[in-house]
């Protein structure tokens, strides 16, 4: 019990620790960013009083990104030009009008926006809006609550500008219009439908050059408020975990003690079925998998596998590189085989193969494929403190299985098969007669 008391305690000043650096390197934590544009589900519109009559008007340099706002002074009281930057709801991508449901910009969590643009023109700043409302579609915002601020030509040079929400402000002209209660007079970023960019009505008339690399939202990702109750929340997780430590540790043990033999069963199981060196089924395995599942169709054939002076590797080269061939043959066999097929260590290095074909030159086909695989790649094995390459071959001896005849009656024809491939050259597939 005091062995197991002493995590705790360790738990117990690591929070200690924790809390206090967290406390004092809160200020450092790094900042939550949420990139406004460019966006995938952005709707991109340049804009100017040209649509009403004046003469201003803008045109795209770049797609979506550098623009270029030519401003002149009209009839009208007002002249204007910008970008404005709408995000429809990605459910809504196929549709034909994507303005007709747009989706909501939560800005509520961030304390400030971040402005990567370039500017260039007569006047000396460049005006940032967005506009906040309930409504979903996008085909008319003109009530939609206005706020907005101004960037510096000489800021924006700059690599980025930075504009807190709280510099924001409502313009007299949207409260003398849409004023309906003192709400209107607080800003609000939860429900943001639109931003822009636009020329100040007040600026000199001429050509104005923007482009606009990326808006982002910056803020914290944690308030003091939820840091302080995150801290609460974990030491009264930990309090409680103490608690309930001691009734918890009887049944833990129990549990751990049964998995335990469980698992020495699966690894007793598995290493009397399995063979140590390369890890697939041995004899005995093979034959359990078959008392399982015996054979139920006319459609099996035995594969012998044999590799090729085997013995004169382990004694020119020695055992490990000998055992290193016999983890690499059945590494290669592995990795083609179906996952039905049973795969098995016969003994030395005789490997057997147990598959379902459709017909005797599938079948035969399927032994040419698994010879010539193992042909036509090298080997790489040390010896002496040199390396060198080694080609490698098997001899194969094939039959099919009746489903009423024994495993051993199969083996044996299959296993003459494999000494008359051998005494034919090696390195070929012989057919049992």
């Amino acid at each position: 019990m005091k062995q197991n008391s002493l995590p705790w305690a360790w738990l117990r000043n690591f929070l200690l620790v924790l809390t206090v650096l967290v406390l004092v390197a809160a200020q450092w934590i790094p900042a939550k960013r949420l990139q406004i544009f460019p966006n995938e589900n952005m709707l991109v519109d340049l804009y100017s009083d040209k649509g009403q009559g004046g003469n201003s008007s803008a045109y795209w340099l770049t797609s979506n990104q550098k623009f270029v706002c030519h401003i002149e002074s009209s009839h009208l009281p007002a002249k204007y030009c910008g970008i404005s930057i709408k995000f429809h709801k990605p459910s809504e991508a196929s549709t034909s009008d994507k303005y007709s449901s747009l989706e909501n910009l939560d800005l509520s969590g961030y304390k400030q926006l971040v402005v990567d643009a370039e500017f260039e023109g007569p006047s000396s700043e460049l005006r940032f809006f967005m506009r906040s409302t309930e409504a979903i579609s996008g085909h008319d915002l003109s009530d939609a609550k206005f706020m907005f601020t101004y960037f510096e030509q000489q800021e924006l040079a700059e690599q980025q500008a930075r504009a807190q929400f709280n510099q924001f402000s409502i313009p007299a002209w949207w409260l003398n219009s849409y004023y309906q209660s003192r709400d209107d007079f607080t800003l609000d970023f939860s429900k943001i439908k639109e931003i822009a960019f636009d020329i100040p009505s007040t600026s000199p008339d001429g050509e104005y050059t923007i482009t606009l690399n990326k808006v982002e939202a910056e803020g914290k990702w944690v308030s003091n408020e939820t840091l302080y109750a995150t801290i609460i929340a974990v030491w009264l997780s930990y309090f409680a975990a103490e608690l309930l430590r001691y009734v918890l540790h009887q049944k833990r043990s129990l549990t751990q003690s049964i998995h335990t033999l469980e698992q020495d069963v699966d690894e007793l199981k598995h290493s009397a079925s399995n063979d140590q060196l390369t890890g697939v089924l041995n004899r005995r395995g093979l034959l359990e998998a078959l008392e399982k599942k015996p054979i139920a169709s006319n459609n099996y054939y035995l594969f012998v596998f044999d590799i090729d002076h085997f013995k004169h590797i382990n004694d020119s080269y020695g055992h490990n590189n000998g055992d290193a061939v016999l983890r690499f043959f059945s590494r290669q066999l592995s990795s083609v085989i179906r996952s039905q097929d049973l795969f098995a260590r016969w003994g030395g290095e005789e490997f057997i193969l147990l598959s379902e074909q459709q017909h005797e030159v599938d079948a035969y086909n399927f032994a040419e494929r698994l010879r010539k695989l193992i042909h036509q790649q090298d080997f790489l094995l040390s010896f002496e403190g040199n390396q060198q390459h080694i080609k490698l071959s098997m001899s194969i001896g094939l039959t099919l299985v009746d489903k009423d005849e024994a495993f051993n009656t199969a083996f044996n024809r299959a296993d003459s098969a494999l000494y008359q491939a051998k005494g034919s050259g090696r390195n070929r597939t012989q057919l049992a007669s």
